[in-house]
């Protein structure tokens, strides 16, 4: 960055403007609103000259501090750009120059610090695939508000605009209490960002509550996988795939996005010994049993693994076929509205029922939830207690060995 006076000839006091050659030769130009005398500026060093006049010095003094807050702040953001692989453009620039020393605000400055939030996190290994992707359903969200709410803007977020996006998800969307809890969860986090980054001085959103609850979830008992596992299904090759690699999920309590990555060379002494996807910085050790074992030696070590939108496709039509069609109760919430419809219970079976499943079964026959934790990866007790799902039969069975 460079500093020159606007008008270095005349005798009056004179503006001091900061250049800078961006990529493609694209020149930017901004005035720092500093004036200073033409004779105490210093055209070679691009300073103020240092003077032993007293008066003349405490003035050269003032506008020195405030020249090096533009220096400092486009070297903060030259690296910042830089570390997220992002063009910082004249536009972006006076968006960052104007919030900084004028306090403007662009109306249309919420979308670019969206978009550098996602690839900073992105590009910097922060977050999985999926976290991506909740982001982009989430942008897409964001953008249908705006068609009928107006231009989103940082300065705009308010208890008022809260009451309006709550009322569009549920309204409009039909999202219910879980999917908008998610989404506000995700919005929070990237208003957080720009608070920390100073893009904004708006606080507003810390008051918003995000709210979750508990859903019923299905899960298998130990007979009814025994069932699942046996039930014949060798006239259907890729169902019996699907079933296989479902099967093996209930026996080790792994995600599915942990599936595709095992090797033979990943299983020693019959545990599998796995970095997780989810957090890179743990390894899974699940001790294999005699059923896990054996799935895992018909496909030699190698899962035959499709989508995991397709799979929850077959995994629904094997439930079916294998006999696990009773009518249920799926209760859904829907802001202050409960909605109850009878499903057939295949048709709440997904590919994460498996998890839940093993940490159910596991549960019940007693098994310490750190031991059960140290295989499935979880950390925080509350994450985990969400994955346990006592049937029926489990809940009567306890209480009578309590009462009797």
């Amino acid at each position: 960055m460079k500093l020159k006076l606007k008008n270095p000839n005349q005798t009056k006091p004179s503006l001091i403007l900061c250049y800078v050659t961006l990529g493609g030769g694209e020149r930017f130009v901004y005035s720092t609103g500093e004036k200073i005398d033409p004779y105490l500026w210093d055209a070679r060093v691009q300073q103020p000259k240092k003077t032993k006049a007293q008066k003349d010095q405490e003035t050269v003094n003032g506008i020195n501090l405030q020249l090096n807050r533009y220096l400092e702040t486009y070297a903060q953001l030259k690296v910042r750009y830089q570390l997220s692989d992002e063009a910082l453009t004249k536009q972006k620039l006076k968006a960052e120059f104007d919030q900084r020393f004028k306090n403007i605000r662009s109306t249309l400055d919420f979308w670019d610090h969206y978009t550098s939030f996602c690839d900073l996190n992105d590009k910097s290994g922060k977050w999985q695939p999926s976290t991506c992707q909740r982001y982009r359903v989430l942008k897409n969200l964001l953008l249908e508000f705006e068609e009928i709410y107006g231009t989103l803007s940082l300065e705009k977020i308010s208890n008022t605009w809260y009451a309006n996006f709550k009322h569009f998800c549920e309204q409009n969307k039909r999202h219910q209490v879980n999917t908008f809890g998610r989404n506000l969860g995700l919005l929070k986090t990237f208003l957080g960002y720009c608070l920390e980054e100073g893009y904004t001085k708006n606080d507003q959103f810390k008051k918003f509550v995000v709210k979750r609850e508990v859903t019923y979830q299905e899960v298998f008992d130990m007979e009814e996988v025994k069932h699942l596992y046996g039930f014949n299904l060798s006239e259907n090759k890729r169902l019996e795939r699907v079933r296989d690699v479902f099967v093996l999920g209930c026996l080790t309590g792994m995600r599915y996005s942990d599936y595709k990555r095992i090797q033979r060379e990943n299983v020693i002494n019959d545990v599998i010994r796995i970095r997780e996807v989810k957090d890179k910085s743990k390894t899974l050790e699940i001790p294999l049993s005699g059923w896990a074992k054996a799935i895992l030696e018909k496909y030699n070590y190698c899962l035959p693994l499709i989508s995991e939108q397709k799979f929850r496709e077959y995994i629904k039509q094997i439930a079916e076929l294998a006999g696990f069609t009773a009518p249920t109760i799926k209760s859904t919430r829907v802001g202050n509205t409960v909605e109850e419809k009878s499903v057939r219970r295949c048709d709440l079976i997904s590919t994460h029922t498996a998890r839940r499943t093993f940490i159910t079964i596991m549960k019940n026959k007693g098994v310490p939830d750190k031991v059960i934790m140290d295989i499935t990866g979880h950390k925080s007790l509350s994450s985990f207690h969400r994955y346990y799902r006592p049937n029926n039969e489990d809940v009567f069975n306890f209480m009578h060995s309590v009462w009797g």
